[in-house]
């Protein structure tokens, strides 16, 4: 990207700018009196965000994670689509889709009268995201900065012809000890067990908060619109609200999976948990010819 026109059309002086990142990267810094955060235009992807008073970031990243064209960024907030897990036409593909791996455009940035920073992402079909799914259509991510951070996807179907997908916002969030950490807000809830020991098709029904105590990789379902991670070891609550979303993924990939993964350190595990705003499993989303779907979330630091 062209680092001089972006910054010539929407950087505000000391309060956001447009710089070369890790791996040519091309990033998106905020300072904007509520919150500091880093962006990136690969797979319009949050980095970071910190709001004025905390002594943390809401998010984590892997000191491992791939900074490069074509790979995904371990970390943050990723964007999950046309499909979250495995592609449902063909399980070889890569998991979550390919939105994450694309350098997206980014079309538009404000401050708004509150003094968050807005800015807004754009992705399209091309010769070769028809290859994989022969749809046309138009994305956008828009974030907001300000005292709490906003994240959201648009998918707009710019053919003749529906088309299916699913989704989510795959935030990962910093923890200080997952034996000090609960998610709260899912009891009663059904879920699907995804966990590398779990039978095939294991389900079972939350009973009280989600402690952190071995691999947690679970699609829960019919879940309340706001979600909350209890941090006792960061003195922490992080609020999650969700919007058009009714299913949820909570994922700790615990010793063996941390150990598995190259972009993640073995001890990751111990410093984040997913809770993860999507349309998944038996929430598919259809769009029409020519119409739109939005999922979001507002992300909420509180100290306990």
């Amino acid at each position: 990207m062209d680092l001089d026109a972006l910054n010539a059309a929407f950087a505000l002086p000391n309060v956001l700018r447009f710089v070369e990142g890790q791996g040519g990267l091309t990033l998106i810094e905020v300072d904007n009196g509520l919150a500091r955060a880093t962006l990136t235009a690969h797979g319009a992807q949050v980095l970071s965000y910190r709001p004025a008073e905390a002594r943390d970031d809401l998010l984590f990243v892997s000191e491992r994670a791939y900074f490069a064209p074509d790979q995904e960024i371990k970390g943050g907030v990723p964007i999950c689509w046309p499909w979250f897990g495995r592609d449902p036409d063909d399980p070889e593909r890569i998991i979550h889709g390919f939105a994450r791996l694309r350098d997206w455009s980014v079309p538009a940035c404000e401050m708004r009268p509150d003094g968050a920073i807005w800015v807004r992402f754009g992705l399209a079909d091309d010769e070769s995201t028809r290859a994989l799914r022969p749809h046309y259509f138009n994305l956008w991510v828009e974030v907001t900065v300000g005292a709490t951070l906003s994240v959201s996807l648009t998918t707009r179907n710019a053919g003749d012809e529906p088309f299916t997908i699913t989704q989510g916002l795959h935030a990962y969030f910093k923890i200080g000890d997952p034996a000090q950490t609960h998610v709260l807000g899912l009891d009663g809830c059904r879920y699907l067990d995804k966990a590398a020991d779990a039978p095939p098709d294991a389900a079972g029904v939350q009973s009280g908060s989600l402690g952190l105590e071995a691999e947690v990789n679970r699609i829960y379902e019919s879940v309340p619109q706001c979600l909350t991670i209890e941090d006792k070891a960061l003195s922490r609550r992080i609020r999650i609200e969700s919007h058009n979303s009714h299913t949820c993924v909570v994922w700790n990939p615990w010793i063996v999976g941390s150990r598995s993964m190259p972009d993640l350190d073995d001890e990751d595990y111990r410093r984040f948990v997913c809770v993860e705003t999507v349309n998944a499993a038996s929430e598919v989303i259809r769009v029409a010819p020519r119409q739109e779907v939005r999922i979001g979330a507002e992300y909420r630091l509180e100290s306990l």
